[in-house]
This record gives C-alpha cells, sequence and structure tokens, in this order.
C-alpha cells in the first residue's frame, strides 16, 4: 500500500512539474513570435511598402494579444 502512495505521489510531482513548464514555455514562445513579428515590420519599413506594413503591422498586434493571454493565462494558473 505505501508503495502506490509513493507512486501516485511521485507521478503527481512530475505532472505538476511538466505543467509549470509548458506554462513558461508558451510564454517564451508567444514573446519569441512577437519579436520575429517586430523584425517583419521592421524590414517593411525599409523596404518602403506601406501595404506589407500594414500586413505586418496587423500580424504584430496579433502576437502581441497573444502573447499577453499567455502572460494571463500564466498568473492565473499560479494563483490557482
Amino acid at each position: 500500500m505505501k508503495i502506490k502512495s509513493f507512486a501516485t505521489a511521485l507521478a503527481l510531482a512530475v505532472v505538476c512539474a511538466t505543467t509549470q513548464m509548458s506554462c513558461d514555455s508558451k510564454k517564451e514562445n508567444k514573446a519569441e513570435e512577437v519579436q520575429d513579428a517586430k523584425e517583419d515590420v521592421i524590414e517593411a519599413q525599409q523596404e518602403g511598402d506601406t501595404a506589407e506594413v500594414r500586413d505586418e503591422q496587423a500580424e504584430l498586434d496579433s502576437a502581441r494579444k497573444d502573447y499577453r493571454e499567455a502572460v494571463r493565462d500564466s498568473i492565473k494558473d499560479k494563483n490557482n
């Protein structure tokens, strides 16, 4: 019986640890997407194509929104 309890506790610890890592990873991935989108906007501005700048800016705004949502989810998960 003690072995089952120990195995269950160990499994629970592994699940909790991987959940925390995946949340951080998700947030980091979204941050990288924002950085990439920002670089795309800068490239489009340097090329002088206003239509492309608008498209890239829309993608940047979307990436920033996704990042903010990931941060909120991460904070919400930590508080629960």
